[in-house]
């Protein structure tokens, strides 16, 4: 209902008006909703407050009903009857007059039974044709058939509304899971869960949302970092600069006091392993990568299936990380072995060496003008050196990826289950570890309150005709 928003002073706040219009905007704004607009009879209906809110919100007037009180305080005037007649004010829903207890009456201790009486009375005494459609009986009867009325029109988009909330709150409670009983139980479909959750991750036939937002596979997100962290960082690794000033110092090395007129084969093998040993790092770096999405993949994993339960999903992560970390140092100790074995023995007879020989001979077989023997190695020995640097790139690049699947992703999603119940399946820890965060539960609570109460509303929108 909406009446008067002026202040009458006394002990009001200054901005009463501005409180009660913000609440009332809230509810008149609504669609669905009917407004009564209350207008005493004693004042300027012309300039009714209730009635110019009513207006705002309701430009058509089809959902506001004006109610006109203290209509036994009206003037008795042709205008005043025509308000009463709805010739007056244009709204949908009619108007109804009505004549409350005064202050006076209620200090009396009239009733609300003679004050209806008297009220019926008075429009029968003074506005005989309109009195069946006038007073505080009539109103009553006419809101209901008005609610009534606006349910039934209302009640197709309402049972919409509700079955759509029914199907959306299900899914919250079906997301949130049933309150767990049997915990052992629990815990072994959960952890067979995550272990075979990942496997799929890993073999392309199922996708995780990843730390940084991106929904992928974890077998396309590592053949990313097998291209950027290993194809690429390592043909980001040259002859330096000072390659050439390094064979010359490696030339004079090798001569001792005395100088020779061929070059020693140590110098190509002493720099051929300089520069192996500067794949050591990106190598690492590399399987260092591939680790992190290993972890990023079990993380958001965990996260999904374990975020009922805050002390298992530490516990998984903890597992999950040792696990990772001893497959790491298996990676890392192969490769390192391998590295070791190419630095130890250069093969000098590789087939691909041995095929680019020739070519390179003759790029540096122009000896005219040339009387230093050591500088004119220098250049060919540096071509040399480029080349079977590139044969052992090319093998890392094949190399390095095998040992990351083999030895670190294909160990790590064999062994995962395994170490998981090896970790958890401890007597009395599965009381601790399948309790439910509080937040958590508490949201399942709400939401099975709401479902019930969807399922309450739906049997009463069924019952009306």
């Amino acid at each position: 209902a909406v009446v008067s928003t002026q202040s009458t002073g006394g002990d009001q706040p200054p901005d009463i008006e501005t409180q009660i219009l913000n609440l009332l905007g809230e509810y008149v704004r609504n669609p669905n909703s009917i407004i009564l607009a209350v207008s005493p009879g004693n004042d300027d209906l012309a300039n009714s407050e209730s009635l110019k809110l009513a207006r705002e919100v309701d430009p058509d007037m089809k959902r506001t009903l004006a109610v006109i009180s203290k209509v036994d305080l009206m003037e008795k005037t042709k205008e005043k009857r025509e308000v009463l007649e709805g010739k007056r004010i244009n709204v949908k829903l009619g108007i109804v007059g009505v004549i409350n207890r005064s202050q006076a009456q209620l200090e009396d201790g009239m009733s609300i039974e003679e004050s209806l009486n008297r009220e019926e009375e008075y429009f029968r005494m003074n506005y005989q044709y309109l009195a069946p459609v006038m007073g505080t009986r009539f109103l009553t009867q006419r809101l209901c058939k008005i609610l009534m009325e606006h349910v039934k029109d209302c009640l197709p988009e309402l049972m919409d509304r509700i079955t759509e909330q029914k199907v959306k709150q299900q899914e919250a409670l079906d997301e949130l899971g049933p309150d767990v009983e049997d915990k052992v139980g629990t815990l072994l479909e959960l952890l067979f869960q995550f272990s075979t959750q990942f496997s799929e991750n890993i073999e392309g036939k199922r996708k995780v949302v990843l730390t940084s937002g991106k929904e992928t596979s974890g077998g396309h997100h590592l053949r990313n970092v097998f291209s950027k962290a290993i194809f690429e960082e390592l043909d980001k690794i040259h002859l330096p600069d000072t390659i050439e000033e390094e064979i010359r110092e490696e030339i004079l090395s090798s001569m001792g006091a005395t100088r020779s007129l061929f070059t020693p084969n140590i110098v190509f093998d002493n720099m051929v392993k300089t520069q192996l040993k500067r794949f050591e790092l990106p190598v690492r770096n590399s399987i260092k990568k591939c680790a992190e999405v290993v972890t990023d993949i079990t993380t958001s994993i965990g996260k999904q299936i374990f975020k009922r339960f805050p002390n298992l999903l530490r516990e998984s992560h903890h597992i999950s990380l040792c696990l990772l970390l001893e497959k790491v140092k298996v990676v890392d100790d192969f490769i390192e072995s391998y590295l070791k074995c190419e630095q130890t023995y250069i093969n000098s007879n590789h087939r691909l060496f041995v095929a680019s020989r020739p070519e390179i001979e003759r790029n540096h077989s122009d000896t005219a003008d040339v009387v230093d023997m050591e500088e004119m190695n220098i250049p060919k020995i540096k071509a040399f050196v480029e080349e079977y640097v590139n044969i052992i790139r090319r093998q890392l690049m094949d190399v390095v990826p095998k040992a990351v699947m083999c030895f670190l992703v294909n160990e790590f999603n064999e062994n995962l289950h395994k170490a998981h119940m090896k970790g958890l399946l401890v007597a009395d820890k599965a009381e601790t570890l399948m309790t439910e965060d509080a937040f958590h539960a508490e949201r399942r609570e709400k939401v099975l309150k709401m479902v019930k109460a969807l399922e309450r509303a739906d049997e009463i929108t069924s019952l009306i005709e």
